[in-house]
């Protein structure tokens, strides 16, 4: 079948403000006196606390205090009596920075609320701020500590070990001056009970120090209002590392990348640069810090290398000649032991790198097949994951994370039930995707198999025993979904799969079988060239070499519309039933699915992609022309598919992590006026709003409820019956909606026609997108 260029997707001219929904913070009617007494109480309560606590080299504490609200108050209201939102928490919970910390202004409102009603007003004086306040507390010590100690179980301060350790301290997030202030009162404690301050790290969304103490100086830290938490520095997820060679004939002729190829960043454990397949196609390669060196130690890099610069590397050798298709630039983020530097924060070692990577080596794809083990999604991304999706809106770079590998105690707990668990164990808690895979701004992988693991020795062994099939989840990926329910992994790919071995008792994986295991190269050349491995470490460099495709066709594409055209050509295998679960547990397994390449790179004759990329206004909405041909109309079983992609500004002490959103509707039988109407601000002299009737929305799948927590958005619309009657165009509406931000938001779009019949789709909507432009 012939293949084409995807075409434009045309926007219809007009840009208005979007309806928004009815907003909270009405008051409640509570009994003023009662209420007004109590908020009183408590804030003197907290005041009282603030005073007690000593001025540190002359710098007085700052005042931070945890308010509970049963509606919404916004951020301008807060600003009013001088309260800054630092973050807000589960159970509408917010934590507030006061600029007077005497809370004047504040004070003056509730006693204004507990007072006299005046005549002619129906409710109380700042009624709607103070009745949305259910309680003001100040913050404690225990507050403080984070959840990998508290998970090992150190959950009080008293319990903290005495042996001085390496810990990540975080600060809340204030102006340049105050974090100043800050961070000169937890020095000036730190040195007081002989702890060191090692690193900072001062980003966009994030104010962290790594130090080392013991645990009386921790258990000081945890008394101070200016920290946020305490918590262990990330532990390196690493697959178990294969231990068995493999045969190889003669190599075919090994040619390096063409000139002008394009290179893909590898942030990992360094890069065996004088391996013979690779060291034609590195373009790069340094530590983060330098004194880590960038050799490959660990043997973890030098693998996911060879995945970005080959692809299927086992199908790339039954090619002639053996050609490399893209460079690398290595940054090498771990210590030989595989640890990440004690000196450093993790934070500072990924936009150090990344931004060497992308400003001076030119990388559009960067790969990071790293994960905190200790760390799992939970109701906030981590500063690592914020880091990461800042760079990716900043740099308009695309960064690859693998979704992580479930723990070998988790997975060995299951002993030989392992089997007849699969796969309900993955979607267990314990097996939520690992930070930084929780970044929204990013393209999450997870892993399925490429086997079902067994090889022809095990024909007479009953004991040797398969988990998964061929493209169904592999027995160790992790399991979505993201913070907020955001829909993770955004993909899957091959990563090699594991089988249950009898004999041993165990779980075997491409470290102990090759038949279980993705081919690529080993750190240790002189040994063995290649080795077989398994893990989601490796599916990840798949889908980066798979973007880096698509860049390379499309040179001057965004990151945005990568991510959109590779979720566009993605599906969930047909390996895949409701045996795994209902949609949520599919989507939380596979995502949006496999990419398909050639998808995402070519139209065809029945398929057919339209691509934008745009900016809108914070609560504006922008509406595109679907071309719908006669052909599309009539012919059997045809889909649309959308795909939004769009990188939003983000604070990870927030639960709203992004601090915008988007979303679309797809409207068929409806003129483009008809669209504006029904998306745009009414004013209250035009009369009653005009809507859309439901039976011309297109009811794509997934809902709008599980696809808009992401910036990643692909839904599908079925047909199969005559649609004539809906006319020969539809339009998608794309709306941009406020949070904490109202930035302008950049975007990209793209729409796939395709239908099951063998028809000239193609020649049909080139000839109305000619017309159109």
């Amino acid at each position: 079948m012939a293949t084409y260029q995807h075409l434009p997707l045309q926007r219809v001219e007009g840009e208005l403000d979007r309806r928004k929904r009815p907003g909270f913070g009405q008051p409640s009617g509570r009994e003023a006196r009662t209420h007004g007494a109590k908020i009183q109480a408590e804030v003197q309560e907290v005041l009282q606390e603030h005073r007690a606590k000593p001025k540190i080299g002359d710098v007085d504490p700052a005042l931070i205090l945890k308010v509970e609200t049963s509606g919404n108050i916004s951020e301008d209201e807060w600003a009013k009596i001088g309260l800054t939102v630092l973050a807000n928490e589960p159970g509408q919970t917010l934590i507030l920075f006061a600029d007077d910390v005497e809370l004047t202004a504040f004070q003056q409102k509730v006693i204004a609320y507990n007072g006299e009603k005046p005549e002619n007003q129906k409710s109380q004086p700042y009624a709607a701020l103070i009745e949305a306040i259910e309680a003001i507390r100040p913050i404690s010590a225990t507050d403080r500590i984070g959840p990998v100690l508290k998970g090992e179980g150190y959950a009080t301060p008293e319990l903290i070990p005495e042996p001085a350790e390496f810990y990540d301290v975080e600060l809340w997030p204030v102006s340049d001056l105050n974090a100043d202030l800050f961070v000169h009162r937890v020095t000036a404690v730190l040195e007081q009970f002989e702890g060191v301050v090692v690193s900072s790290y001062r980003g966009k969304s994030a104010l962290l120090m790594r130090v080392q103490g013991s645990g009386t100086a921790v258990r000081q830290l945890l008394e101070l209002p200016e920290i946020a938490s305490i918590d262990r520095p990330p532990t390196p997820d690493w697959p178990d590392l294969p231990a068995s060679n493999i045969e190889l004939g003669d190599l075919p002729e090994i040619l390096p990348p063409e000139n002008g190829a394009l290179t893909i960043g590898i942030i990992d454990s360094g890069l065996t640069s004088a391996h013979p397949l690779i060291i034609g196609s590195l373009a790069a390669a340094f530590g983060e810090p330098a004194s880590l060196g960038d050799s490959d130690e660990k043997g973890h890099g030098t693998s996911v290398s060879g995945i970005a610069i080959f692809g299927d590397v086992r199908q790339r050798l039954s090619e002639t000649p053996f050609r490399a298709k893209f460079r690398v630039a290595s940054a090498r983020v771990v210590n030989a032991a595989g640890r990440f530097d004690d000196e450093e924060l993790v934070p500072t070692q990924m936009e150090n790198s990344i931004r060497k990577l992308t400003t001076e080596l030119g990388c559009r794809v960067i790969n990071i097949s790293l994960g905190d083990i200790k760390r799992s999604a939970g109701s906030k991304p981590s500063a690592w994951a914020a880091t990461l999706d800042a760079l990716a809106r900043e740099l308009d770079v695309l960064i690859v994370v693998s979704a992580g590998n479930s723990s070998p105690a988790y997975l060995a707990s299951l002993g030989d039930g392992v089997v007849a668990a699969y796969p309900r164990f993955l979607l267990h808690e314990a097996n939520r995707i690992l930070e930084p895979a929780s970044a929204v701004n990013v393209l999450t992988v997870g892993s399925i198999a490429h086997s079902n693991g067994l090889s022809t020795i095990d024909a007479e062994n009953v004991g040797v025993r398969s988990i998964a099939q061929t493209f169904q989840p592999s027995p160790f990926t992790r399991a979505g979904p993201g913070t907020n329910k955001v829909l993770k992994p955004d993909l899957v790919d091959f990563g090699g799969t594991a089988v249950y071995d009898g004999p041993t008792q165990r779980l075997q994986s491409g470290s102990a079988r090759a038949s279980a295991g993705i081919l690529s190269t080993h750190h240790e050349y002189l040994q063995q060239l290649l080795r077989y491995y398994s893990g989601t470490s490796f599916a990840a460099p798949l889908v980066a070499y798979k973007a880096a495709l698509v860049f390379e066709s499309l040179p001057n594409a965004s990151a945005n519309l990568v991510r959109a055209l590779l979720a566009l050509s993605a599906e969930h295998p047909t390996a895949i039933d409701h045996s795994f679960g209902d949609d949520d547990a599919i989507f939380n397994l596979l995502g949006y699915g496999l990419p398909d390449i050639a998808k995402a790179l070519e139209s065809e004759d029945n398929r057919v992609v339209l691509i934008a990329e745009d900016v809108l206004s914070a609560d504006k909405f922008a509406v595109y022309e679907v071309p719908i041909p006669d052909v599309f109309q009539t012919k059997g079983a045809r889909q649309i598919r959308v795909a939004l992609s769009f990188d939003p500004p983000v604070k990870h002490t927030r639960l709203d992590y992004a601090g915008l959103k988007m979303g679309f509707h797809l409207i068929r039988g409806a003129s483009a006026s008809d669209v504006f109407d029904a998306f745009r601000k009414w004013e209250a002299n035009e009369g009653h709003a005009f809507r859309i009737k439901e039976s011309l929305k297109c009811d794509l799948k997934p809902g709008a409820q599980r696809r808009e927590r992401g910036t990643l958005q692909c839904a599908t619309f079925s047909m199969t019956t005559n649609s004539q009657r809906y006319g020969d165009r539809y339009f998608l509406a794309v709306r941009c909606e406020s949070g904490w931000s109202s930035e302008d938001q950049r975007f990209a779009l793209a729409i796939e026609l395709r239908s099951l019949a063998d028809i000239q789709l193609y020649q049909r909507v080139q000839e109305r997108v000619r017309i159109r432009v």
